[in-house]
């Protein structure tokens, strides 16, 4: 499936915060950008070096993002180079990323091999960005900060609507013993994801990034069950968050519509 570049926007910078984490694990007090390039710049036999951070607009969305979450500390000089600290909110924001199965976070560590599904990962998200030229200027409008809370009510009929559909369509799923026995390791997170997102979806308060990692949950189960009755079920639950989303999260609509099918 064709990615398109707004999608790409919300999706590619994690990638390179993840290159940020796994270079600040190193035990050191300081660290730069010039280590950070430094680190995932690989030369080939024939000495052609590679840097696989090479788009600066994504590395300074990913350090937007960081100082965002307090993840990281920013130690300027006015004529040595800038130096960075891990912030107190560096190990949440880790964590947090690290229990989300849609995360690069999660497949790394998943993979076994988290360095080099990470290097593979990059090339193609490099590919992406000069394919779609990104500079900083596609980063400059108001970003949706997708983690913040949006009130709602279990009284509201497209609230009801979302709750039941998706219910029906995470039991569904939880029960198909064949995709347990054929994918189970997807079909763990998949289930995770709908239920965590079912259990805000329930609250009071959700955010766009719930919604997003349900809706991601779901097209990953939508693939496995196509042409199905549970497949229909699933587009069930799609649908009334689609509509859920339209009454509750105008500001988050773009973000989230490239999730949608």
């Amino acid at each position: 499936m064709e990615m398109d570049k707004q999608t790409f926007l919300n999706l590619a910078p994690e990638y390179y915060m993840l290159a940020f984490f796994q270079h600040l694990e190193y035990p050191q007090n300081y660290y730069s950008e010039r280590g950070l390039l430094k680190d995932f710049t690989y030369a080939s036999e024939d000495n052609e070096e590679y840097c696989y951070l090479e788009s600066e607009p994504l590395r300074t969305e990913a350090l937007r993002l960081l100082l965002k979450h307090d993840a990281i500390k920013i130690i300027h000089d006015p004529f040595g180079p800038t130096l960075w600290q891990r912030g107190e909110g560096y190990d949440e924001l880790q964590q947090s990323l690290l229990e989300s199965p849609i995360s690069p976070f999660y497949k790394a560590r998943m993979s076994g091999e988290e360095r080099m599904w990470l290097s593979s990962a990059l090339i193609n998200v490099n590919n992406l960005a000069r394919q779609f030229k990104i500079t900083e200027d596609d980063f400059t409008s108001e970003p949706v900060d997708e983690w913040a809370p949006i009130t709602i009510s279990q009284s509201e009929p497209e609230v009801a609507k979302a709750v039941k559909e998706l219910e029906a369509a995470t039991e569904a799923i939880e029960q198909d013993n064949g995709y347990a026995v054929s994918h189970p390791q997807e079909r763990d997170s998949v289930v995770q994801d709908l239920k965590s997102g079912l259990e805000k979806l329930k609250s009071e308060t959700i955010s766009a990034g719930w919604v997003r990692r349900t809706v991601q949950a779901l097209k990953i189960a939508s693939g496995r069950f196509v042409n199905t009755v549970k497949g229909q079920t699933i587009d069930g639950a799609m649908l009334a968050i689609k509509e859920f989303v339209k009454t509750h999260m105008s500001a988050a609509m773009e973000y989230l519509w490239s999730l949608l099918p």
